[in-house]
């Protein structure tokens, strides 16, 4: 199995959008020898150059919610993703689906949504088969005034799931259930809360809950309580510790700038 993730930003939040100290860049997900860009935010098109990754293989975008860490880029990425826009007269040559809220494509240039194939308008418990592969929106609870959602992959060998940022609710484990891999914002330490996003004590009970455990935990998109500006020390490791100690998760994994991950390998 080739399928992969390549992390082209572990940070999230302003800080990280001003200081670059974690990328933003969101993250690949490569499967069944389709490649989708999820949340591509501010030097996400940078990142795909420093870690030698071709934008043109990009055909699903994926854009979870209207903030700036996590769409900057989309125009930037739907453009990169092709070696020629147009014929000689001006016909876009089509390509890629742009999964994503009503907010974002209102956000997005009407010259670069003219070059997708399809533009598809997601929320949570959408379905969208993609070339063999059930795509879900999973539900989130993050802005008050934007919408958003986070979303599944559900093939063959596996499914992987990203819960986009998000604080927990009663059913946040139950959308999980089945779930190989999740990819989980986790923007704070400890019990360090956030209103509109997750730390790791308030979320250590939810993942328990998720039947049968997961495979895989891959923790991103730290803020700067995490490990940044305001932080007084790297927070990442000491999370991955607890998080072994108090879940029954088989394998936890954090998220690096640059980081690549085997499928087969995160799979038990």
């Amino acid at each position: 199995m080739k399928d992969e993730i390549v992390i082209l930003g572990s940070g999230g939040g302003r800080h990280h959008i001003r200081t670059q100290h974690r990328a933003t860049g969101g993250f690949l997900f490569k499967f069944n020898g389709i490649q989708a860009h999820i949340d591509p935010g501010p030097g996400a098109m940078v990142r795909l150059t420093q870690y030698k990754e071709d934008p043109v293989k990009t055909e699903l975008f994926v854009v979870t919610h209207a903030h700036v860490d996590h769409y900057n880029d989309i125009n930037a990425i739907i453009e990169s993703s092709r070696e020629i826009i147009h014929d000689k007269n001006y016909n876009y040559y089509k390509k890629g689906i742009l999964i994503t809220t009503l907010e974002v494509i209102n956000l997005i240039q009407e010259y670069h949504l003219n070059m997708l194939e399809q533009i598809v308008r997601f929320k949570a418990g959408d379905k969208l088969n993609y070339k063999g592969v059930e795509i879900v929106g999973t539900k989130a609870i993050h802005s008050p005034v934007n919408e958003s959602f986070g979303i599944k992959f559900n093939l063959k060998e596996y499914s992987l799931a990203y819960t986009s940022d998000t604080k927990v609710f009663e059913d946040f484990s139950n959308q999980f259930s089945g779930v190989n891999i999740l990819i989980l914002n986790l923007l704070r330490p400890d019990s360090i809360t956030c209103k509109r996003h997750l730390c790791t004590d308030e979320v250590i009970p939810y993942l328990n809950k998720i039947d049968p455990p997961l495979d895989c935990l891959i923790i991103t998109h730290f803020g700067s309580y995490m490990d940044g500006p305001r932080s007084k020390r790297n927070f990442v490791p000491s999370q991955v510790n607890k998080l072994q100690e108090q879940t029954n998760i088989k394998k936890i994994i954090a998220a690096e700038d640059g980081l690549k991950l085997k499928i087969d390998e995160l799979i038990i």
